[in-house]
């Protein structure tokens, strides 16, 4: 008679825990319950988080070699056992239900997650979550700009190189490059947490942002960014990111020169005309700019 416990699919409800209360019950109370928890626990001993194939096995042969020295039948089943554990556990590991979505330069996208937020990608941007776990852990790992409306619940977590962000539920945008991190809350209230230590909690029309280590709050007046609508908006903002910004829409790279990358500017920027973008920004900062090819600019202070 076939051992319904020897069964892959009866190992993947165990490990799963999702066997009946009658199932567990007398799995429990069998003799191959106890051989499959020394397995199991001789994988709890690996200290890696990485999955390494031959590192497994060798775990699971030193926790059992000693019990079936005296059983070469035994030890002909327990390795069985151990290889169905392992391709189990393989599945566990490597089925990743991670979505990701990534933008290019000068592309935005959207997407819906699982709870019916919604988040908008601006231009060089990914975001990332795991399907399934949501609903024990509502985290999305940001990296770039991106536009979030989320619906109330659970704790609303958004991770990204620069900081964190944590919310209930609202309206916000976050912007994390290099050196850079600013949050902006349209409504409701978030939390923003920098380098582990520092929180700073952000209400309606309230924005925050660090640059190089340095912080700053100010109000705004809109309702959403204005990148959605096909133009960037800036706040006193040092050139270089204005800069950098502006590399990420048009996939154009600039050479310096001269000017003071720290110099702030305020005001915009529209997405559908390079040279009308250019013009926008580096006029009123009295910035030459020169073609050298299609995708290379130089800067020159007049």
């Amino acid at each position: 008679m076939k051992n319904m416990y020897g069964d892959n699919n009866f190992l993947a409800k165990w490990l799963s825990d999702e066997l009946t209360i009658e199932e567990k019950a007398m799995f429990e109370k069998s003799e191959d319950y106890r051989k499959y928890v020394k397995i199991i626990n001789c994988v709890d001993t690996l200290d890696t988080p990485t999955y390494n194939k031959e590192k497994l096995f060798l775990a699971i042969q030193q926790g059992i070699e000693k019990e079936t020295k005296s059983d070469r039948s035994s030890f002909k089943w327990i390795y069985s056992a151990a290889a169905a554990v392992l391709l189990i556990i393989g599945l566990f590991f490597f089925l990743d239900t991670s979505v990701k979505q990534t933008t290019n330069f000068g592309e935005k996208s959207s997407l819906v997650l699982p709870d019916g937020s919604e988040v908008f990608l601006n231009a060089k941007s990914s975001v990332k979550f795991k399907k399934s776990d949501w609903n024990t852990e509502r985290k999305v790992v940001l990296t770039g700009e991106a536009f979030f409306k989320v619906k109330k619940g659970s704790d609303f977590w958004i991770e990204t190189p620069s900081g964190e962000v944590f919310v209930l539920g609202t309206h916000f945008n976050v912007n994390s490059r290099k050196n850079f991190f600013e949050v902006v809350c349209y409504t409701g209230k978030v939390k923003v947490v920098v380098d582990n230590q520092k929180e700073t909690i952000l209400t309606r029309q309230k924005a925050y942002r660090v640059v190089d280590a340095i912080g700053k709050g100010w109000d705004i007046k809109k309702s959403e960014p204005s990148w959605l609508s096909g133009e960037t908006t800036f706040t006193e903002t040092p050139i270089k990111l204005v800069i950098q910004s502006i590399e990420n829409q048009f996939d154009v790279s600039f050479e310096k020169g001269n000017i003071d990358e720290n110099q702030l500017f305020t005001g915009s920027y529209n997405h559908n005309d390079i040279e009308l973008a250019l013009k926008t920004v580096f006029a009123p900062m009295e910035i030459s700019y020169h073609f050298k090819n299609k995708n290379s600019i130089t800067l020159t202070r007049e």
